[in-house]
């Protein structure tokens, strides 16, 4: 291309010479001149060519990272509706062993096994969603190579979420939970309820608990209603999250449908 460009320039040096312009200076200073504007030419078509293939580079690995976005999120979304369920059950059980189930007209015939009565205790589920991919994006700096605007917002909402829930599952755990095995400690039986854990031990000798007498000491009802309260609130940011993780699906699928 530049060897193009330099045939027409010194052609149009030897046809078109000022008159004014006749001696060897006057050629080596258009000549200069034009080597000058040849040269920039050379370095701009490079430039050009060199930031067209670095777009067309990033292009390509910004689909390779919304696909593994994609995938990571696919993954997360069938734990969050898992841990969902999980939330739901165990407020289920929560509401049924406290007798406050409007959907249960019999909940004061309820004889409370030990397995309930220790489904409603110790029940409790501390895992969260799990989305590496994004996590290794954020310690790599490569969220930058994400054209869209929207999908980084939703990430940085997803985020906050993520972390809010963590929050609120370390709430329950450390304040609500150590209450409650205090109980375990004090206000019952404990060796029954290992017998839903391990089911080949001898319990005949031991004293059986009567929970639902238990269960009308106020303390005892104050702490499952608290968990139970303390379920909801982690519900509410567990559907939450699930619903970012679905929105973020959608945007992903459809920026890499566009790409096609």
């Amino acid at each position: 291309m530049i060897t193009f460009f330099r045939k027409i320039r010194q052609k149009l040096l030897s046809e078109n010479l000022p008159a004014g312009l006749t001696g060897k200076f006057s050629k080596y200073l258009l000549y200069a001149i034009g080597e000058i504007v040849l040269v920039v030419i050379g370095i701009l078509i490079a430039l050009q060519i060199n930031n067209w293939n670095e777009d067309r580079k990033n292009s390509i690995e910004e689909i390779g990272i919304l696909e593994s976005l994609n995938k990571n999120l696919i993954l997360a979304k069938k734990q969050s509706e898992n841990l969902v369920s999980a939330e739901k059950k165990s407020k289920g059980i929560l509401l049924l062993v406290l007798g406050i189930d409007s959907l249960n007209s019999n909940v004061d015939r309820i004889i409370i096994s030990d397995k309930l009565f220790k489904d409603a205790f110790w029940n409790l589920e501390n895992d969260i969603p799990v989305i590496n991919t994004y996590t290794d994006l954020k310690n790599t700096n490569k969220l930058g190579l994400i054209k869209s605007q929207e999908i980084k917002e939703k990430f940085t909402s997803l985020e906050v979420n993520l972390n809010e829930l963590k929050g609120m599952l370390d709430d329950r755990l450390n304040v609500q939970q150590i209450r409650i095995d205090e109980v375990a400690e004090n206000e019952i039986n404990f060796i029954p309820l290992v017998k839903s854990s391990i089911p080949g031990i001898n319990i005949e000798n031991e004293k059986q608990n009567n929970y639902n007498q238990i269960l009308e000491k106020q303390r005892i009802r104050n702490l499952l209603g608290i968990k139970l309260n303390m379920t909801q609130d982690v519900m509410n940011y567990r559907e939450n999250l699930d619903q970012d993780i679905k929105e973020l699906i959608i945007l992903i699928e459809s920026e890499l449908d566009q790409r096609k």
